[in-house]
């Protein structure tokens, strides 16, 4: 089959592994594997296409079930859920059909960090266990729309997911 399905960033800025995220639940793993970014603007866009599974009201956190049943969560900033919504302009419902770069959220990054508040923004795939393997991107920088995260599924499973 393909050599994997591909996650395009969200964001545009630097790129970090996990392990680098303050909130020790994303940089343990322990939500799943993935990668974060330190964004340089504030627009967060949909990773693949799919449906918008969570849209939390605060703005700062969404989920996104790729066509294809990946399920990719996008927490923008650590602890950003404090600000219930300040700062952030939501352009998604929960169910909605997204396309790949189809715009999620706007966010005023200069005001977040003005506040205080760390912007590293984990992209994590929640059903990690799902996959044989998990690649994050090697670059340094990342642009919307640019590849991630690789994510490879063993053919049997594939064949066999319907039992």
């Amino acid at each position: 089959k393909s050599a994997g399905e591909p996650i395009y960033s969200p964001l545009q800025g630097e790129v970090l592994p996990l392990t680098e995220v303050s909130d020790k639940v994303f940089a343990s793993g322990a939500l799943g594997e993935g990668i974060a970014v330190v964004p340089s603007k504030g627009v967060v866009t949909a990773p693949a296409d799919g449906i918008v599974t969570t849209a939390f009201p605060t703005g700062h956190a969404y989920g996104i079930t790729t066509e294809s049943g990946a399920e990719i969560l996008i927490h923008i900033g650590m602890d950003t859920v404090r600000l219930e919504g300040k700062h952030f302009n939501s352009k998604v419902v929960q169910g909605q059909k997204v396309k790949r770069g189809d715009i999620l959220a706007e966010f005023n990054l200069d005001a977040l960090k003005e506040e205080g508040f760390d912007v590293k923004t984990p992209i994590i795939v929640t059903n990690s266990g799902q996959y044989t393997d998990i690649i994050p991107t090697d670059q340094k920088k990342v642009k919307t729309e640019e590849q991630i995260i690789t994510l490879i599924s063993s053919p049997w499973e594939e064949k066999n997911h319907e039992i």
